[in-house]
């Protein structure tokens, strides 16, 4: 079918002027056309001189509106016609919704009345059931089959499992699992809780303790079940009790180190911190008490950044007896070494590959990470600024069980001072280490191994460290 589309013709038709109305167009062509003035008009149409002024003026603005420029396309409707037809539209949206709703109500009201009738939700006649005895279980009024029927009519009626649900009495889930159990030709209904407890065999208890230990406890509950001969609730039960006996064990052959006095050990770690660039963030803490003694900003993690670091942190706050460090390549350079020689601090590694040896600046940077994410985004100038004040704030303002319901810097502020000659502690770590390293290190062990067990040792017979066995880690 071929469609001709014909353009839309623009041109329009001279209105007609009324008899009435001749004169008034004539005199007001006259005036426009300079042949009278407005007083001449105005007196030949017995009018005042404004009031004609103003049907001249209403007479101009139709003219310039008639030969301005249209935009192209459609002229706009109305404004409140535009808002009567949405208006129209959310109405009619609304009228639908309620019917539809109102429909599926009367099928659910019909399909309910069938039930409680004890009828086929579908037919209406009766159905046949076995009178419940003592010994059933469950009543009529809990038949999971008259139930079921009723969700699977519903939902033939288009009704959503969540909306039937509730109208049948029982939750999607327990619908969901009847209908699996139908499809498998079992039982739909049994008896409600967990059923009696049994005693476990000590002899499956034993195997499946010594099962958890061998794997490690990574093994499941119902592995372990297939594996031992018990039910999944009873092989976790074993599961779970060798796992706590595990780490009573765990936690009874750890160490655990106190530091006597704050000013004895610093611990020193960088943070990455993210503002409008890359940029690290020195923090130097004492190890005895959450005291935050530096922090030193800086756009390299390099062994000059981390020098200068703590040369500024030992001129504020002293230096301290030991500096304990992870193994970073920036906190073993020639410029660190030399800024810790000039304060006589020995300098302390923790093992390899275990962080937890130094979680407690792991721990503050997470307090560290979690002041700053408030923070907008900010430069590094900013970044100088407001880092001082996460300082203050954690030093300061922070009292702490651990403390006696004390901030770090009332107890750093009450620190004792520490009676130790610098020169006579680093010969003995010195001598210490040696015989430790001639009598105690065999091969594979790490370099610094005898060093850091000198420095604990001595630390230990000053009274300023504490090691307990069995304790925490």
């Amino acid at each position: 079918m071929l469609l001709i589309m014909t353009k839309k013709p623009t041109y329009v038709v001279a209105p007609e002027i009324p008899e009435a109305q001749r004169e008034r167009v004539r005199v007001l062509m006259a005036v426009l056309a300079g042949e009278l003035t407005v007083t001449d008009g105005a007196k030949q149409l017995g009018l005042s001189r404004n009031h004609f002024q103003t049907l001249m003026h209403r007479a101009m603005e139709g003219l310039i509106d008639g030969i301005s420029p249209k935009a192209a396309g459609r002229p706009a409707r109305p404004a409140v016609e535009a808002a009567l037809q949405e208006e129209n539209a959310r109405l009619r949206r609304e009228l639908k919704n309620l019917q539809e709703r109102a429909d599926m109500i009367d099928r659910l009201l019909g399909v309910a009345g069938n039930m409680l009738k004890g009828k086929s939700p579908l037919s209406g006649r009766g159905k046949r059931t076995k009178r419940p005895t003592a010994t059933t279980e469950g009543t009529d009024d809990e038949d999971p089959e008259r139930r079921l029927d009723g969700a699977a009519t519903m939902k033939a009626f288009g009704v959503s499992a969540d909306e039937a649900a509730p109208i049948v009495g029982r939750s999607v889930a327990t619908l969901r699992r009847w209908r699996e159990r139908k499809r498998r030709g079992e039982k739909l209904r049994q008896r409600p809780g967990p059923k009696p407890s049994q005693s476990i065999d000590a002899a499956a208890t034993a195997e499946g303790a010594a099962l958890v230990r061998q794997l490690r406890g990574i093994v499941g509950a119902a592995s372990l079940a297939r594996s031992v001969g018990v039910s999944r609730r009873q092989a976790a039960v074993i599961k779970r009790q060798t796992l706590i006996a595990m780490e009573r064990e765990r936690v009874a052959s750890c160490g655990h180190v106190a530091v006597a006095a704050p000013g004895v050990v610093r611990g020193f770690d960088a943070m990455e911190v993210k503002a409008h660039g890359r940029w690290w963030a020195l923090i130097s803490t004492d190890a005895a008490v959450p005291y935050r003694t530096s922090v030193h900003v800086t756009a390299s993690y390099d062994g000059r950044s981390v020098a200068e670091a703590v040369e500024r942190d030992f001129r504020q706050h002293g230096a301290p007896l030991v500096w304990r460090v992870d193994r970073a390549r920036s906190h073993e350079t020639d410029e660190v070494f030399e800024v810790l020689d000039r304060h006589g601090v020995l300098l302390l590694h923790g093992p390899p590959h275990h962080p937890g040896y130094y979680g407690q600046l792991e721990r503050q940077n997470r307090e560290h990470r979690a002041w700053l994410d408030y923070l907008p985004p900010v430069d590094r100038e900013e970044l100088d600024r407001v880092l001082p004040l996460m300082l203050d704030a954690l030093n300061v303002k922070w009292r702490r069980r651990t403390l006696g319901w004390k901030t770090a810097e009332e107890v750093w502020m009450a620190r004792p001072a520490i009676p130790v000659d610098r020169s006579p502690l680093r010969d003995e770590v010195r001598d210490k280490a040696a015989r430790i390293r001639r009598h105690l290190i065999a091969r594979g062990q790490p370099a610094d191994l005898a060093n850091r067990l000198a420095i604990e040792q001595t630390l230990v017979n000053h009274g300023l460290l504490k090691l307990d066995i069995g304790e925490r880690c």
